[in-house]
């Protein structure tokens, strides 16, 4: 484990609120020096967030923040895993910045300094996903009873797919969005043509219907053949469009502050509040997205 220096120098890194700096800080070094042998337990169990639960209760604090507090101290430790791996502290420090992300979803939906998506985080920890300039990507399985042929390339079920995931950190421009995969078809050594894929409520068709031919949302929709969707009425992620609110089934207490909301709000009232997501997919050759 790092000392307090270090974990400071970390969060400066990866910009973590200076607030949430204040208040986590106490604990990353209580932690240090009185709980060092349950962090350990952690570290060796990585993907087990009932440890931290306890750690929590041990030390009587709540669970979030010292949540926040042992993923600041595992982050720190992961460095010395990416470097093992030949992954370069670009990609680390832009990996890591994810506890940033989720700290301030935190302080947004919650109220308070914290971090409650751990099994998330986790997998940055252990660098199963990485983030690669705006987008966040890993090697997953191809539907399962899928298949979906394009330009003489036939992708089945259980095929090895690059996933994609879109981290709420900043807009999500046209050019941003072609070097994320360009950066990930480098990043796993790929050859060729190579499907990426992505389920996403910013994939689901609907959208088309109230979002600008300008919106980055769209531009992003565009990459993919959409084969997939799932429509749900009052969805979980409206609070990705529209911040915390005090129910999602309540619609005219939903904020109009930006157009996106403006225009989602109009959609949902017109069909029956119901939006969803969509799972698409696309060739990519290194270069651009193969239409």
């Amino acid at each position: 484990m790092k000392d307090i220096k270090t974990i400071k120098a970390f969060a400066e890194k990866i910009s973590l609120p200076e607030e949430a700096q204040t208040a986590v800080f106490p604990l990353c070094e209580k932690i240090i020096s009185q709980y060092a042998d349950k962090y350990e337990e952690i570290h060796s169990d990585i993907g087990n967030a009932d440890l931290i639960s306890a750690l929590a209760e041990n030390m009587q604090e709540a669970r979030d923040p010292v949540m926040l507090a042992v993923c600041l101290l595992l982050g720190t430790d992961s460095y010395d895993l990416y470097s093992e791996r030949g992954i370069s502290e670009e990609v680390y420090w832009a990996s890591m910045r994810d506890i940033t992300v989720w700290t301030k979803t935190c302080m947004k939906m919650r109220g308070h300094i914290g971090l409650y998506e751990y099994g998330w985080i986790s997998s940055f920890l252990t660098a199963s996903i990485v983030r690669l300039h705006r987008l966040e990507f890993h090697i997953i399985s191809f539907m399962d009873n899928k298949t979906w042929s394009k330009n003489g390339i036939t992708v089945n079920g259980g095929d090895p797919v690059i996933n994609i995931h879109i981290p709420e950190d900043g807009p999500l421009t046209h050019d941003d969005v072609i070097e994320s995969f360009r950066r990930a078809y480098r990043y796993f050594g790929c050859t060729g043509t190579r499907a990426f894929v992505c389920s996403s409520w910013l994939l689901y068709p609907g959208n088309y219907e109230f979002l600008s031919e300008t919106s980055n949302i769209r531009k992003f929709m565009n990459n993919f053949d959409i084969i997939t969707r799932h429509d749900t009425k009052y969805s979980n992620d409206l609070w990705r469009v529209f911040g915390p609110c005090e129910s999602y089934k309540d619609t005219s207490k939903f904020p109009c502050n930006t157009e996106l909301q403006r225009t989602m709000l109009q959609y949902l009232n017109e069909h029956d509040y119901t939006t969803g997501s969509g799972y698409g997919i696309f060739l990519f050759d290194g270069e651009k997205v193969v239409k």
